[in-house]
């Protein structure tokens, strides 16, 4: 996570509100966005947030706890990481 708060904290100031905006709805919605599965069978279980069509945040929802845990911020040009580098962060975390 601490990834994430340095790459929102090098962005300008208003695109960081508008991710921090869609952040606030994900709480509310956490399956609005798309599975990352239909796209990269190698992500199956997790869901991405596109921000500003520049901005891709990586999310997993546990149904069961109600959760959402956010496990990075990334610019979309920037390659997705792997399922086992996402499962890694979030051990971390714990």
């Amino acid at each position: 996570m601490d990834s994430a708060f340095t790459f929102l904290e090098a962005l300008p100031e208003q695109i960081a509100f508008d991710i921090f905006s869609k952040l606030d709805h994900l709480g509310e919605f956490p399956e609005m966005s798309s599975p990352l599965l239909v796209r990269f069978p190698h992500l199956d279980g997790f869901r991405q947030l596109i921000c500003k069509r520049r901005i891709r945040i990586i999310y997993e929802y546990d149904e069961f706890d109600r959760t959402v845990y956010i496990l990075t911020i990334k610019a979309c040009r920037q390659l997705l990481p792997s399922a086992r580098d996402l499962k890694r962060d979030l051990s971390l975390e714990e």
